[in-house]
């Protein structure tokens, strides 16, 4: 396997390991509380060593900023979710899709005037979909309402239905890419976006790097249009980490079928 393909591989699989820093506090230091601390001669009160995380400002620019604070802190997570709403839960090393068809569509996550989302768990265990919508007003994200509707009754019922056998079944997925696939990719040797030619073992390779979601996927649709019935994309992405990998289909001669990977 060339050099550019085995670097794309490790990538894919740091998609999975969404990583974050967090300090850790010495053994001693955690059994000490606040009310260990006495006031002083002036009846003072104690003081409080442990404050609130603070979020930031810019968590309410881009939605996903917004959901990665909403996700990691349960107090902002119960803030911004409308009463009597069952929050969403998701782990911060829960990989999220975009399905897409068209490039452009994808610059509506760096887009401040977006200001509603909706965030899909497509479960296909029971042909469901349960719709979290996020709503911006007055600067502030909130989820505002949580909706559920069957596969079949979606704009993508048909590619959906191909993503689960795609996902699920070796057989079905091994007959369902064109070949040789086409990987493109930044080359920091050449400076330049470069294409290569992927085997089917480099091919399994990269597949058994990535997340399992042959059970559900998490979908997130910003707003991009979905009416093609021949051409889909999936951009896998982690929440934390701004890494990400596009998948592209194609539907011919009655089928979908994976064409090309961008890295």
């Amino acid at each position: 396997m060339n050099t550019h393909l085995t670097s794309i591989l490790l990538l894919a699989a740091s998609v999975v390991l969404a990583t974050s820093c967090h300090g850790a506090m010495d053994a001693d230091d955690a059994t000490e509380s606040a009310d260990s601390i006495p006031a002083d001669s002036m009846g003072l009160e104690p003081l409080d060593l442990f404050e609130d995380e603070v979020i930031p400002e810019s968590a309410d620019e881009l939605f996903d900023d917004f959901l990665y604070s909403y996700i990691t802190n349960s107090d902002f997570m119960r803030q911004r979710t409308a009463r009597g709403i069952q929050p969403m839960t998701l782990g911060d090393e829960q990989p999220l899709v975009v399905i897409y068809e068209r490039e452009e569509d994808l610059m509506l996550q760096k887009d401040t005037a977006v200001n509603e989302v909706m965030v899909e768990r497509i479960d296909w265990s029971d042909d469901t979909i349960l719709m979290y919508w996020f709503a911006k007003k007055a600067g502030r994200w909130m989820l505002n309402e949580v909706a559920d509707n069957e596969i079949s009754n979606t704009p993508n019922a048909s590619f959906l239905v191909f993503l689960h056998d795609f996902l699920s079944d070796s057989l079905y997925r091994s007959e369902s890419i064109r070949m040789p696939l086409i990987m493109r990719y930044y080359s920091e040797e050449d400076e330049a976006e470069v294409e290569s030619e992927m085997t089917a073992d480099e091919w399994n390779a990269l597949y058994a790097d990535l997340p399992d979601m042959s059970q559900q996927i998490i979908n997130v649709d910003y707003g991009q249009s979905l009416f093609s019935k021949n051409r889909k994309s999936i951009q896998l992405q982690g929440l934390s980490n701004g890494l990400f990998m596009k998948f592209h289909f194609d539907f011919t001669d009655g089928r979908w079928r994976l064409i090309g990977i961008d890295g």
